[in-house]
C-alpha cells in the first residue's frame, strides 16, 4: 500500500463517517420534535405556519441539535400579515416548553 491508497481510503472513511453522523442526528432530530409540517409555531417574535422544516447539527455547551421551521408570519388573530412575510424559527425558541 503506497501513502496515496492509505489517503484515499481514509477520505472515504470520513466521508462515511460524517454521512452516517448526518443521518444519527437528523434521527434526534426528528425524535424530539413535537410539531410537523401546517402546524402553527410560536417563538419570541411571533406565530408562524410551518412550511418547511430544516436541521441544525451545531453542538456545544448552549446549543443541541434540533429542527428549524420556515413559514409565513401571523398576525394575533391567527391570519397571515398582508405583506406575506416569510422567516425561520428554531425549536429552541419555543414558547410551549
Amino acid at each position: 500500500m503506497e501513502l496515496q491508497d492509505l489517503e484515499d481510503k481514509l477520505k472515504v472513511l470520513e466521508n462515511e463517517f460524517e454521512h452516517r453522523k448526518t443521518l444519527i442526528m437528523k434521527e434526534y432530530c426528528d425524535a424530539n420534535n413535537p410539531y410537523k409540517i401546517g402546524d402553527k409555531f410560536t417563538d419570541h417574535i411571533g406565530t408562524i405556519i410551518i412550511e418547511k422544516i430544516y436541521y441544525k447539527f451545531i453542538m456545544g455547551p448552549l446549543s443541541n441539535p434540533g429542527c428549524i421551521y420556515f413559514g409565513p408570519e401571523l398576525k394575533k388573530d391567527g391570519t397571515p400579515k398582508k405583506n406575506g412575510d416569510r422567516r425561520r424559527a428554531w425549536q429552541s425558541n419555543d414558547i410551549k416548553k
